[in-house]
């Protein structure tokens, strides 16, 4: 019998490595040879006991890559030795926003890594209608880089058609930054990002955005008015996840306009609804993605339009999948996206 090594969460800081056997894939499914697992902020608040909806014991790994070896009796379209990654995302296809294609708010979402075992192992079977072969497209390193990237895209698509629009993305982390490089790569006519860190605005710079400000050393609104030769922004979308940002969002904003929120929040902000109501600001979430974003965002990663590689801070062995977490706690202002390497 073949054994596959398994890192398990099995309760706040404290990850066992074990083996099991390898999964035999069932009629609906493919085994994948797991290449990389990215490790995202999800994964970082359930390692420390922060996160509400994902408990110990689990086998994290959400955004991964690598290639099929198996394929169940049924799967049409895969083959053996393709280069694949995954939507994470189980729904239920019943459920309202299933039958109008919004799945990533099903009733009953789960997504593998949180509420279902995840691919921090060396060999993960999943269901084929979740895999996306991305043979010829893209590295199997930044093939593991799609699923935060669709976080981004289908971000700043909550508001339509960002063509031609002036786009302002609060936070420049991972998801800020992609979230910057989506409304480009969608056509917008100007983008600038903010943030408290140089080290992640010039992550930013070599990413290609090309307006980058520290809020705490530059007054926004006039850095706004400035690059954008005083047009004002047309959209805003924060991906920080406190009330302040949020404000700032909506003190900013010309009437009228949208402003997305993808930030996850600790806690219950207090919001300016004053502001909100008076101005007819839109104000809206945005969850995940859905499988469009995933299609559009593999395309742009493969011909450049966007580029997660500067993002990529160390890849870590999978043996080191503890080391990673202890990293991250050490270096949270130097890290922006953290991969360990399988195989």
């Amino acid at each position: 019998m073949a054994f596959t090594k398994i890192a398990t969460l099995v309760e706040p800081e404290k990850i066992i490595m074990s083996e099991i056997a390898v999964p035999e894939p069932k009629d609906d499914e493919v085994l994948i040879k797991i290449s990389y697992v990215g490790i995202c902020g999800s994964d970082i608040h359930a390692y420390f006991g922060q996160h509400p909806f994902i408990s110990c014991p689990i086998v994290m790994g959400h955004e991964f890559s690598g290639t099929v070896v198996k394929i169940g009796s049924g799967v049409k379209g895969i083959a053996v030795g393709d280069k694949v990654t995954a939507m994470p995302q189980v729904f239920c296809k019943e459920c309202e926003p299933c039958r109008e294609g919004r799945y990533n708010i099903c009733d009953t979402l789960k997504v593998l890594g949180c509420q279902t075992p995840g691919a921090a192992c060396e060999y993960y079977a999943v269901g084929a209608e979740l895999v996306k072969v991305v043979n010829g497209k893209l590295p199997l390193d930044l093939a593991a880089t799609v699923e935060p990237a669709a976080v981004g895209l289908h971000a700043v698509r909550r508001a339509g058609s960002v063509a031609g629009k002036n786009v302002v993305v609060l936070g420049a982390g991972t998801i800020g930054n992609l979230a910057a490089q989506s409304a480009m790569a969608e056509g917008a006519k100007s983008v600038l990002i903010s943030d408290l860190s140089d080290y992640r605005l010039g992550v930013a710079k070599e990413c290609g955005i090309p307006f980058a400000v520290n809020s705490g050393k530059e007054d926004l609104g006039e850095a706004i008015r400035g690059y954008f030769r005083g047009e004002g922004a047309d959209l805003f979308v924060e991906c920080v996840g406190i009330g302040a940002t949020v404000n700032q969002a909506i003190s900013l904003s010309k009437k009228g306009n949208d402003i997305v929120v993808v930030g996850v929040f600790g806690k219950t902000p207090e919001i300016n609804m004053s502001f909100v109501q008076d101005r007819e600001l839109r104000l809206m979430g945005s969850l995940m993605y859905v499988e469009k974003d995933w299609d559009d965002v593999t395309e742009y990663l493969g011909t450049g339009r966007m580029n997660t590689r500067p993002l990529i801070t160390r890849v870590f062995p999978f043996d080191e999948y503890f080391d990673a977490f202890k990293y991250i706690k050490a270096n949270s202002e130097k890290s922006m996206k953290i991969l360990t390497k399988v195989d």
